[in-house]
């Protein structure tokens, strides 16, 4: 019977095409970072961790699935899922990823497509991964040690989402295939596409694996997975070389992966020589994520802020853009934004950073192609996750034991009253914000005006008296500060959590400090917040937009 049923689905498969279509779409999901924890609560962490955390370790594991779900409600095959999969590359959350994709793959005739992040692999040849921060019956923690996956061993899990050649793809390459598209073969696929063949030298004599690829699933499509991680040694331990994690993405490509942009450039004359359209997609961004306040960031406060560490070097986003890069779609940001480059020829880089579905706000993006140059990306948020509250005792359990044991509890408890995932990925924000970025964020001389009311900025400000203003005294520096990261990671997205009242009360505060002549310092530190806020606020957009790459235009759609 399955037999039966490959067959049938290959010829399904075998029919589709982009040309003539005009509602070819891919859903692209990023940053799922899942867990195991199904029908095993032995592999579930605390909250006490997870709000302290850029992603949720849990619940991100029905919303993986009910992402799914959505895609294939939608009648979506194609899926590309750009990179970090699993919590940490554990072998046991990646054969339950696998389990996963096959099982719709089989259900719904989806067709996934792969590629590797800075949490899977962690490291290139894997590693042994201690935690503490697992929760037994009673809510008191539990340490596991798990064995995690390298590059090898992931690849193979996933041979059959993009990783190798397959039967039924028109096309498949990587950077280290000699063949032509005229010359293709799928058997001398298999032979060129072997592991060992896809190897460089790192540095010195080191040699590492590069999971590039490019793929034609339908006739006319290019989907061109570009690994961008690069893991340098560090030093020996005990005999073994140990290396650095690939965080920073692509600015250690240019340097340490030479054969990769040539490959890029050769790609894209070959896709325009035979009319196809090309689609790009990494871990990686390619283009500055934080709408061009990076270097104001770095000024204020300072260069281990906002991912000042992973936002691409212009010399990077030149070097695409000059191979022929056009349309790149990235995760790893766990952002939701659009970024551009414009390169010296008036030509553009879009590059279109894909939410995580583990964190605030949880969204996947849907790319419509009407043509060759021609786009439309919507983005599906996450608002109702069947499941995601199964844990919440479990969690009471912890909040119950932290209390006998006197020791205070990092998050707060009216997270478990959530009614919805998009309302329990906003409460676990708000508390991340609380207890780490604004700790590890804002300088010190910033912090005593924290509990400052909008009132009495205003009057240290400007000398103006709002103090009988509800929409003046009813929040604080610190909800403004948390509002300011909402907009950094959801863009508009945020705004259905920022009372509009509030937002006018911001911009009424930030007008009044360009021009006011107190010596207070809540004026500058006003004065760099409007700069922050309006850059987010007016950023490019990254909603439901449409891209133009004829015209070298992006534009919001309905």
């Amino acid at each position: 019977m399955n037999k039966i049923y490959s067959l049938l689905l290959a010829a399904v498969l075998g029919g589709m095409t982009l040309t003539g279509n005009a509602q070819t779409q891919i859903a692209f999901i990023s940053d799922a970072h899942i867990q195991d924890i199904d029908r095993h609560p032995e592999r579930v962490r605390s909250m006490e961790v997870q709000v302290q955390s850029t992603r949720l370790f849990n619940e991100n594991y029905y919303a993986f699935r009910t992402a799914l779900d959505d895609v294939a409600r939608r009648n979506i095959q194609l899926v590309v899922l750009s990179g970090d999969l699993t919590d940490n590359g554990q072998f046991f959350n990646q054969q339950k990823m696998k389990e996963i994709l096959d099982d719709y793959a089989r259900r719904k005739g989806m067709r996934f497509f792969v590629t590797t992040g800075n949490h899977d692999p962690a490291l290139p040849f894997g590693l042994k991964q201690k935690n503490v921060n697992y929760l037994a019956a009673d809510g008191s923690r539990v340490t596991r040690e798990d064995s995690c996956a390298g590059y090898a061993d992931q690849m193979k899990c996933y041979a059959s989402f993009g990783f190798f050649p397959r039967k039924e793809y028109r096309y498949w390459e990587t950077p280290f295939t000699s063949y032509t598209y005229e010359k293709y073969s799928y058997k001398e696929a298999q032979k060129e596409g072997r592991l060992e063949k896809r190897t460089y030298t790192l540095c010195d004599s080191l040699t590492a694996m590069d999971a590039s690829y490019l793929v034609e699933p339908i006739d006319g499509l290019w989907l061109l997975a570009i690994d961008g991680g690069v893991y340098l040694p560090k030093g020996m331990n005990e005999g073994r070389m140990m290396y650095q994690g690939s965080s920073i993405g692509y600015n250690n490509v240019l340097a340490h992966k030479s054969f990769l942009l040539p490959w890029v450039r050769k790609v894209v004359a070959e896709a325009k020589r035979l009319h196809k359209t090309l689609v790009a997609f990494s871990h990686y961004p390619l283009v500055d994520f934080n709408d061009g306040v990076s270097d104001y960031v770095k000024k204020i406060w300072g260069n281990r802020r906002f991912d000042l560490d992973r936002v691409p070097e212009p010399e990077v986003s030149e070097a695409f853009l000059e191979a022929g890069i056009r349309l790149h779609f990235a995760g790893h940001m766990h952002v939701n934004d659009t970024g551009i480059w414009e390169g010296k020829d008036g030509k553009k880089l879009y590059n279109i950073q894909i939410p995580s579905l583990a964190t605030y706000i949880p969204a996947y993006k849907i790319l419509t192609i009407e043509n060759s140059e021609d786009f439309r990306v919507n983005t599906v948020t996450l608002d109702s996750v069947a499941g995601f509250n199964q844990l919440f005792p479990l969690y009471q359990a912890e909040y119950r034991s932290d209390s006998l044991k006197g020791h205070p509890s990092v998050w707060n408890k009216e997270i478990l009253s959530s009614r919805t995932y998009r309302e329990f990925c906003d409460y676990q924000f708000r508390d991340l914000v609380r207890v780490r970025f604004i700790p590890r964020d804002l300088p010190d001389s910033w912090k005593p005006y924290l509990k400052f009311t909008g009132a009495r900025l205003l009057q240290e400000v400007a000398g103006e008296d709002k103090s009988a203003e509800a929409d003046w005294t009813q929040w604080r520096m610190e909800d403004m500060i948390l509002d300011l990261y909402r907009l950094r990671y959801a863009d508009q997205l945020a705004l259905r959590d920022i009372p509009a009242s509030r937002l006018a009360a911001y911009r009424y505060l930030f007008d009044r400090a360009q021009t006011s002549a107190s010596t207070s310092p809540a004026v500058e530190y006003v004065r760099d917040l409007s700069v922050l806020f309006q850059a987010f606020l007016n950023g490019e957009p990254c909603v439901n937009f449409r891209i133009d790459l004829k015209n070298e235009d992006i534009e919001v759609v309905e």
